[in-house]
């Protein structure tokens, strides 16, 4: 089979009689006797009053006049996309089911429609049975009589689909040679191989004149991808309607389909809805200047109905607003949804300058206006637009710095201590790295040390009550040195002491000389630095930074952290964010921006996975950024237990495989290619020419996106409303 796409040119934006000569010249390229076409099929254009009011319902149902302000900005955009009909684009498709058509044969095809059988939709009243509508007469009394002259109808819609479905499928085909009325709406985004060879000639012809040969080879290699996508589709939703003028007839026809179909998918009725979704069958009234028999009427083989807004796709208009689709074919404003306490962990990427950053704020405050808490750790200091944004209110700032900031690496953020001592050692090995290029591994004899000590440092506080409650009374790095020394003394030389190196590790056995001496060390080298040295005043003192999350919207600014001390500032600060997650469950949204500071020490890329992997519990969810996705799997050795299989692998690959959106902006062609590779199913070799061409336009290419979710990938262009365009540009 293959599809003809015909466009109208902007429908909307002229009047009838212009409208009347466009159809007739339209008509006039199909004069000629059908063979082997069956219908030229339009595709609804999409309305956005619902989405307007739904929104504004939204907007009008907040309390907190500065979060109602944005949603009412996006209604108003809504409205005037609305009026200019940039959503409402009509589709034409010439549907050659036997595959004999070529381009130059389209002047010798025009539409019929065989005697009689009715046009969309069934004119007159209809009356709901428990299967089926059927046809009535109103009496002078008000009373309805079934009117048995006309077709009754049933509207069927599919549930599931077993497996995918292409028109050469055994499926297609019997429904193809059905005998009988029978009209099928169907979802055919990728059922356009002229839009295919299209898309590949551009991308061809760009790439062939910028003579860069490993270009061209990839647009030969996205050329061939797509067309295997496009020859295999998915349908996400097909109706039948099916027509038959006895009851009994009806049942049957109802039951041959059920039958027909049960191997690949499963039909039903659509209970309660069949007369809403028969309008989505054909458009209200013939247009002016339509000739007859020339508009989408049935004949004795199925017609195709390609409903791009019809039943089972309507707009979105719940959400977080991201912005505009940029696909030629069913164009809509774009919502990300997260429902209920299913996963929202997201990615954003992109290069320096397309977006990626005023992209996560806009999110970021999108979130925020529907009551979720926003954390977010960034480290440029471009958090303070969104402060400003804000106005100060809901919203708490905190710029960390060695002038400002004080932090106690002891400060018990797990239940569990073994955990806690894991995670002091991890901090531990950060801050004896002065030069933030080589976190300090500990040998087995200095871990050993190190939990003794922990094990002291704690023993006379109650856990629960006072280390996790209070973080003034955590001891600070002075005792617990106080402590190592304590270790030192106690180990007897030719005692055997058995340390359990963190996570799944065997527990290992040294001599007590061997813990005696690296106390030792250890407490003389952290009093050296961190106790008595110049930065006492920042590590061996109660923390300062507020962990409690009290604020609708929470910022914390590392830009005047050096960044050699990123990592150890980041771990600190998400830790505590974990701790406080689970103990004060809501709807949050945690954003780390630039993953590349937790990525330069392995168990910090586990500490970012694990969380990925149990915060959905109480309500959260993780958005990391950073430009490319080498930021999450470059990184050797970082381990984290895959929750379908129980296996080890990169703690960045399971981040990647977790996540239920990702947004990418303009990249790299290597970086936009490895996007493909790892959503291959998903993510189209042509959105991934997309990225690479919108990374390398300095003119045009901010703002514009792929956004991957519920099983696909949409181009999107990331529109600001005007009070984000005015606080977040520069970001």
């Amino acid at each position: 089979m293959r599809v003809f796409q015909v466009t109208l040119p902007h429908f909307y934006q002229i009047d009838s009689h212009d409208q009347s000569a466009v159809i007739s010249q339209m008509v006039s390229l199909f004069a000629g006797p059908v063979q082997h076409c069956r219908f030229l099929t339009f595709i609804m254009p999409a309305s956005l009053e619902r989405l307007e009011r739904e929104r504004r319902r939204l907007a009008m149902g907040i309390s907190d006049d500065w979060a109602r302000r944005g949603l009412m900005e996006e209604v108003r955009m809504i409205g005037e996309w609305a009026s200019r009909g940039e959503m409402r684009r009509t589709r034409h498709f010439l549907v050659d089911f036997n595959d004999a058509l070529t381009a130059g044969d389209l002047a010798h095809w025009r539409v019929v429609g065989e005697e009689g059988y009715p046009q969309l939709p069934i004119p007159g009243d209809y009356a709901e049975s428990h299967d089926h509508m059927a046809p009535v007469l109103k009496k002078k009394n008000g009373r309805l009589q079934v009117d048995n002259s006309r077709y009754r109808y049933a509207v069927l819609a599919s549930y599931q689909l077993t497996r995918t479905w292409d028109w050469r499928h055994p499926l297609a085909q019997t429904i193809t040679a059905a005998d009988g009325p029978m009209v099928i709406c169907i979802d055919v985004r990728k059922v356009h191989p002229e839009r295919v060879t299209a898309s590949a000639e551009f991308w061809q012809g760009m790439i062939l004149n910028g003579q860069d040969r490993n270009a061209v080879i990839a647009s030969e290699e996205a050329e061939a991808a797509l067309t295997v996508r496009d020859e295999a589709v998915h349908h996400v939703r097909v109706l039948f309607m099916l027509l038959d003028k006895s009851a009994a007839g009806l049942r049957e026809r109802m039951d041959s389909l059920r039958k027909t179909s049960t191997q690949y998918m499963k039909v039903d009725r659509m209970l309660g809805y069949q007369a809403a979704a028969a309008r989505m069958f054909g458009p209200v009234a013939k247009p002016p200047g339509m000739p007859a028999g020339h508009f989408n009427t049935l004949s004795r083989a199925p017609a195709v109905f390609a409903g791009m807004w019809g039943v089972g796709r309507e707009q979105s208009a719940g959400g977080f607003y991201v912005g505009i689709s940029v696909d030629e074919v069913a164009p809509h404003v774009y919502y990300l949804d997260w429902k209920g306490n299913d996963p929202f962990h997201g990615i954003i990427l992109g290069r320096t300058g397309k977006g990626k950053t005023v992209g996560a704020q806009a999110l970021a405050w999108r979130m925020a206006e529907q009551d979720i808490q926003v954390v977010l750790l960034e480290p440029q200091g471009h958090s303070r637009r969104l402060l400003q944004l804000a106005g100060g209110k809901n919203v708490s700032y905190s710029q960390l710095s060695y002038a400002t900031t004080k932090l106690n690496i002891l400060d018990v953020v797990y239940e569990n201590p073994t955990d806690q001592y894991d995670h002091v050692i991890t901090l531990l090995g950060l801050l004896l790295d002065p030069l933030g290029n080589n976190p300090r591994r500990f040998s087995n004899a200095e871990v050993a040390a190190v939990r003794r000590a922990l094990q002291l440092t704690y023993a006379r506080y109650d856990w629960e009550g006072e280390l996790m409650a209070d973080y003034s009374l955590t001891p600070t790095l002075e005792t617990f040195c106080h402590k190592l020394y304590q270790v030192a003394e106690q180990a007897a030389p030719a005692q055997l002491v058995t340390v359990g190196n963190g996570g799944n590790a065997l527990p290992m056995p040294v001599l007590g000389g061997q813990v005696a001496e690296a106390a030792a060390d250890l407490a003389e080298e952290i009093e050296s630095l961190y106790v008595y040295g110049d930065y006492a005043g920042n590590f061996n003192v109660p923390t300062n930074l507020d962990l409690t999350l009290k604020e609708r919207i929470v910022l914390f600014d590392f830009s005047q952290v050096p960044e050699r001390r990123r990592p150890l500032f980041y771990y600190a600060t998400l830790a505590g964010i974990n701790h406080q997650v689970r103990r004060r469950p809501r709807q949050r949204a945690i954003i780390v921006d630039e993953v590349h500071y937790m990525n330069q020490e392995a168990s910090l890329m586990t500490f970012l996975a694990n969380m990925v992997k149990t915060v959905r519990t109480f309500g959260a969810a993780v958005i990391m950024i950073d430009q490319d996705l080498e930021a999450f799997i470059g990184v050797e050795g970082a381990q984290a237990e895959s929750m379908a299989a129980g296996l080890n692998i990169a703690a960045g690959q399971f981040i990647i495989n977790n996540v239920s959106w990702t947004i990418a902006f303009g990249m790299k062609r290597d970086a936009a290619y490895r996007l493909v590779k790892h959503y291959k199913d998903e993510i189209l070799p042509s959105q991934a020419e997309f990225l690479a061409r919108m990374g390398s336009d300095d003119r045009h290419g901010k703002g514009m996106a792929v956004v991957r979710a519920n099983g696909k990938a949409d181009m999107v262009y990331f529109q600001l409303r005007p009070i984000e365009a005015e606080y977040l540009f520069g970001s």
